[in-house]
């Protein structure tokens, strides 16, 4: 576990820890394993688990790096002034200093342009344009949102919404504050030199100041036949949006890495069965992991086993049964093809962010955008990302929607900084 949680913030720059008191609460929830009154383990706690070191170890951690790190970050990002009545009126007589960077930036067509179009970069659209920023919102579609056909855990929608709904709110609400919109593909995004330059398709070159990048992410597929085109028809790749819909039903998970885990892990909380389908003869998640789901009573493990057809019902039009292929350890064998009925199919093999036009931007081994902990900054002063491209933990609606929110709020400040 400690392992997992250094690697995620090496990664990304931001900590997912389990504190103390969740940690307790846990414990005392799950089979009588801690025994909050008296603060000791029970029986049927793991005798290999020390929690008093594994606690003190995350309170270290947040000691010796979270802290100073957030401490560092903030008094880098908000260099603080004492304003008093003696130097008031010298203060508001100051006037930004005019660098080479002040005198490249005011030369842009725009103050923000957003790269993309889904909760991360309307989010944005709606701070910034209230902000009096005119941000341009540049995007094809509304993202991977668009792919699901409602949503019921995005907050204020008590009944749920339709997801394509839901994006073309969020398009008129940024529009009412002043936000515009161009609907086009983007060929290139020149970040070497200021003002930023985007290439689009039908040739326009824009040039602004600062730059949201909101692309998201792009779930990958197992490329089955009907995996498709079943999509939000019984095939999904977000337990957390979508489980709820198998209550006392049998769900898929078709995986073998830690997210592929947590759905299933997520999915056995409610649904009566759980089958894991693995085309591997183990599993690339962590221990910890690993062994919770090979543990749970309702999962079921499927090893070397991969999905060859998604099979809809002929009169519903959703999913009746997947086809599956078994091969022999090792590979040996055509192996044997089988009908497996579900009800719902999660496909967790992965994400691979859009950011293959930021290549200038530091970025992790997987493509995802390194952001300074606590805000949207990236290795480069002006630019800013929000939502699943910087995002590999959480991967949600709701929070694409909040860090585009932090996105325009840092622009606006970077941008104040420079008489912008």
């Amino acid at each position: 576990m400690w392992g997992m949680m250094s690697q995620r913030w090496s990664r990304s720059l931001k900590v997912s820890i389990i504190l103390t008191a969740s940690l307790c609460d846990c414990r005392a929830s799950s089979g009588g394993l801690f025994d909050s009154s008296s603060g000791q383990a029970s029986k049927d706690a793991d005798p290999e688990y020390d929690y008093p070191a594994v606690d003190n170890a995350y309170a270290d951690f947040f000691d010796s790096v979270v802290i100073p790190a957030r401490d560092a970050v903030k008094a880098t990002l908000d260099e603080p002034i004492t304003v008093t009545a003696a130097n008031a009126s010298e203060i508001a007589s100051h006037t930004c200093s005019v660098d080479a960077v002040t005198v490249r930036i005011l030369e842009a067509d725009r103050k923000l342009v957003i790269v993309g179009g889904g909760p991360a970069g309307l989010s944005a659209a709606v701070y910034a344009a209230r902000a009096g920023m005119s941000p341009l919102v540049v995007a094809r579609d509304g993202g991977q949102l668009e792919g699901t056909s409602s949503v019921h855990n995005y907050p204020g929608f008590d009944e749920g919404v339709d997801a394509v709904d839901l994006i073309q709110r969020l398009e008129r609400q940024a529009t009412r504050f002043g936000a515009e919109h161009k609907n086009c593909g983007i060929e290139k995004v020149d970040l070497t030199c200021r003002p930023f330059k985007v290439y689009c398709e039908d040739g326009e070159i824009i040039t602004s100041s600062s730059l949201v990048v909101a692309t998201g992410a792009s779930p990958k597929w197992t490329g089955a036949p009907g995996e498709r085109e079943l999509l939000s028809k019984g095939v999904h790749t977000c337990a957390t949006c979508d489980g709820f819909f198998y209550r006392e039903r049998h769900a898929v998970v078709v995986g073998g890495g830690d997210t592929a885990m947590e759905q299933a892990l997520f999915l056995a909380r409610m649904a009566s069965r759980v089958t894991v389908v693995h085309r591997g003869s183990s599993f690339r998640a962590s221990k910890a992991m690993a062994t919770r789901v090979l543990k749970h009573p309702k999962i079921l493990i499927l090893w070397n086993t991969s999905v060859t057809r998604f099979v809809a019902d002929e009169t519903t039009g959703n999913l009746a049964y997947i086809e599956t292929k078994t091969v022999a350890p090792g590979g040996m064998g055509d192996g044997s093809i089988t009908s497996l009925a579900a009800d719902g199919v999660f496909v967790a093999v992965g994400h691979t962010p859009n950011t293959e036009l930021f290549h200038a931007l530091r970025q992790d081994e997987h493509g995802y955008i390194y952001t300074l902990p606590g805000s949207t900054v990236t290795s480069i002063t002006g630019v800013y990302a929000a939502g699943d491209v910087q995002d590999d933990v959480y991967r949600q609606a709701i929070t694409s929607a909040g860090t585009g929110a932090m996105a325009a709020m840092d622009a606006e400040r970077w941008l104040c900084e420079h008489g912008c």
